[in-house]
């Protein structure tokens, strides 16, 4: 009586574990096509809306560095028009 109970288990396992691996299989081809599906549409989405897009054109050619000074607002100097002596 108890092996009827044990086979029923394990089929039970067997049965659960299956459908976990079929439902991670679905989960992993949605993710693939979509994920195709935006690389192929989003790029002419975007080759519509900015004109003509290379791929990877979206970057600079050269980074920019935060302390360099090409990218510094000057300092302002204080200018007098007048001087007004004390004492």
């Amino acid at each position: 009586m108890m092996k009827i109970w044990r086979i029923a288990a394990l089929a039970l396992v067997a049965g659960l574990a299956l459908f976990l691996i079929t439902v991670l299989l679905k989960m992993l081809i949605i993710a693939v096509a979509v994920g195709l599906l935006v690389r192929v549409v989003g790029f002419r989405l975007a080759s519509q809306v900015f004109g003509r897009v290379e791929r990877g054109g979206w970057q600079m050619n050269q980074p920019i560095a935060i302390d360099s000074p090409v990218y510094r607002t000057p300092a302002r100097q204080m200018a007098y028009d007048r001087v007004i002596q004390i004492g």
